[in-house]
Order: C-alpha cells, then structure tokens, then sequence
C-alpha cells in the first residue's frame, strides 16, 4: 500500500515522503496513529495544503519526547505487583503498565503503549531494559523493575548489577580465549612451514 508519512519514522523516511508498506501496517499502526495518509491525487493535494501543519506538530512531538527523555534520566521504573514465592507473577506487566508508570513519573500524559517496546510481557519479577521510542531522534532505555514489594527494589537491582558484571567478565575472557587460540593457530602455522623449510 502506497502512503504519504506525515511524521519522521525511523527506517521509512521524512514527512511527505511516499512509501510502499504492508497493507497491515498502514491500517494497523501508521493510519490509526496519524503517521501516515492513504496516497491518492486527492490526499496528495490534501498532505501539500497541511505540510507545514505536520511539521509543526512533529516539532511540537520532538520537543515533548527530549523533555521527557530529560524527566527520566536516572529514573526507575518500579512496578509492584501479586506474585508467588518463586517469582512468577499472577498477572503480567505489557507495554500500557509501564507507559503509564512512566506517565505517572513525569506527571503528564505523554507516553503511550505504542512508544514503549517490550519482546514479551514480563511474567517475573525483575529487572528488565525497556526501550521507549517517542519520535525517531528520541530513543531511549529505561529500567523496569517488578517487584512485589518496595523493600525488594534493591536486593533485585544488587543481582542484576552483578548478572551484567558476570556477563561482561564472561565476554571478556571469552575474546581472550578467542584471542589466545588464534595466535596458538598461528603458532602453529609457522612451526608446520618451519618443518617444511627443513624438510625439503
């Protein structure tokens, strides 16, 4: 399906560019949430006749997104929520859960489910990286942290600082390893010319 895009989206282009898309995300996301027009003679006349309104409204759009990026630095994102002795929650926390929490930190409603990018809803309790796309020059990670109780947030954050040390040590040695058998293959490599220098 040809559109007119009458916002910036990451990897398809400016506004009043036209694109080809998959009809199912024309009518699903770009349509509904006012990223993008059907393309037609007439809606073209319509997209030049309001430019300038759309590239108003994405400035406007730009200027809400680094003010809340700037809200949120440092921010944690702690959800509390019923779950059982092993950590399995009862319910689960989507993409509305958490943009609402972050609503209700920079105290305006300026997030939506759309904006916050979750592979999975969260079924554990935890701490997990959230991406949160506002406009296509504002992207950024927030913390989410489940938990079933305020006094938990830091023994989980305690064991998460320390899974992500664990997993860079383990990278670390593993480039080392990498290394080390590379130079041993090498090594290697001269010895066998070596043998064939003497050889012949």
């Amino acid at each position: 399906m040809k559109v007119i895009l009458t916002a910036q989206i990451a990897n398809l282009g400016q506004i009043g560019d036209m694109v080809e898309v998959k009809n199912g995300y024309a009518k699903n996301f770009l349509i509904p949430n006012k990223k993008a027009i059907c393309f037609t003679p007439n809606s073209q006349k319509l997209f030049d006749a309001k430019k300038a309104e759309f590239e108003k409204a994405d400035e406007s759009k730009l200027a809400v997104a680094k003010k809340v990026k700037d809200k949120m630095i440092g921010q944690n994102v702690i959800i509390i929520e019923n779950a059982s002795d092993d950590g399995r929650l009862y319910g689960s926390v989507n993409a509305v859960v958490i943009s609402d929490e972050i609503n209700k930190i920079i105290d305006e409603k300026a997030v939506v489910k759309t904006d916050v990018h979750l592979s999975n809803t969260i079924k554990d309790i935890g701490v997990y990286v959230v991406k949160v796309d506002l406009h296509p020059e504002v992207l950024f990670d927030v913390k989410v942290i489940v938990t079933r109780v305020e006094s938990e947030v830091e023994v989980l954050l305690k064991a998460y600082d320390k899974a992500k040390k664990d997993a860079a040590a383990a990278e670390v040695k593993e480039k080392k390893s990498k290394k080390e058998k590379v130079v041993k293959s090498e090594e290697e490599f001269v010895v066998e010319i070596k043998e064939e220098v003497v050889a012949t």
